[in-house]
Order: structure tokens, then sequence, then C-alpha cells
């Protein structure tokens, strides 16, 4: 006498797991937006393979595991990057090991929490160019450098917002950046400074 369970799968034979049903849940992914990365594509690889190989990241949330970690050495060497960079750009939640060559641990960098200001600053810097690895970014590039951009024509309200701040504060950016009537949106010193210098050029 089958169980209430055999009796299921016999009435329901979809249920049962056959090759055809388990890989169901694979689904290949169709590129239709960018032409080049279509081009590119190659259908058999899965797109984590497909993004490394082509130089791009799938997530800018970074990896989450699955994936082989480099080296502290290694990533120093590619990113070119000093460990004063390096500990800058850490978050709170994250952190660097130094270890000697016997595997003893040097020292322990941890990062801290940024402030809105600090994380503004870092934003605003300018940033040296990194070199593209691949042919297909270089083309991305090259294309995304071709395209029209298009002037932004300032308001009436936008410059009538600018010459209230100036008529009130003058030069001080660092009284701009707490008036909350005149300032709602809280803007820091820097972003003011570029507004204002943009406005009333």
């Amino acid at each position: 006498m089958p169980t209430v369970r055999k009796r299921r799968t016999i009435k329901t034979p979809s249920r049962k797991v056959t090759r055809k049903t388990a890989n169901k849940h694979k689904r290949k992914v169709n590129v239709i937006g960018n032409k080049i990365i279509r081009d590119n594509w190659d259908k058999k690889a899965t797109l984590r393979q497909n993004y490394s190989r082509l130089g791009l990241l799938p997530s800018l949330n970074g990896v989450t595991g699955g994936i082989e970690v480099k080296d502290e050495d290694e990533l120093m060497n590619n990113e070119q990057k000093s460990l004063e960079e390096l500990a800058e750009s850490l978050t709170a939640e994250q952190g660097i090991i130094q270890r000697d060559d016997a595997g003893n641990i040097i020292n322990v960098i941890v990062g801290k929490v940024k402030t809105q200001e600090e994380l503004a600053e870092i934003m605003e810097r300018d940033h040296a160019p990194v070199k593209a690895k691949t042919d297909v970014v270089r083309a991305l590039e090259a294309q995304a450098a071709n395209v029209l951009k298009v002037e932004r024509y300032q308001s009436d309200g936008e410059l009538v917002w600018a010459a209230q701040l100036v008529e009130k504060y003058g030069d001080d950016y660092e009284k701009m950046f707490r008036d909350r009537k005149l300032n709602p949106n809280q803007q820091t010193v820097k972003q003011l400074k570029k507004r204002i210098a943009s406005l009333l050029a």
C-alpha cells in the first residue's frame, strides 16, 4: 500500500524531481541593453563570470561570498593605493590585518564611522582615473565620452536662493551651511561654494 506522499507524486508527476525539472530554476541571462556588452557576452558562462571577464562589477555592494578574496599584497599592487588611502576608504564594518612573513599579526586597522561631511568631502575629491583593463571597458568609456552633454540652465528660483544667501552672509559659507531656512537640504560648505560660484558667475 503506497504512502500519502507516494500517492501524491503518482497523482501529480510534475512534482517528481528529474533533470528537466531541476534545471528549470536556472535562467539564462538575455542581454538586451548595451550593444558592446551584448556582442561580447558568453551565453554558456554565468553572469558573474561574464562580468569579471569583461572587466565589470556585477554588484556595487561588494562580494558576499563564493569568490576567492585576493590577499592584501595583491590588492596593494593592483589598486596602487597606499595603506593610508586604503584605511581611509574602509567603512565601520571593515578592517585590515597586517601580518609579517611568519604570519604573526603586526597591526590591525579598523574603519571608522564617517559623518555626512566627511563622506561629501571624499566624494568631491579629484580621484586619479583608473586605467581600463579590458577592450570592452575601453569601448564603453569611448561610447560614454561621445554622449552629447545637455547644458543645465539655472532656474530663477535657484538664482534668488543664491542671492539671498550671499546677501545675508557674504562669503561666510559656514554660516550658510548652518542656516536651516535658506539651506533646507543642508548642503555642505563645499557644495554651497561650488553652486554659488556657478550660479552667480
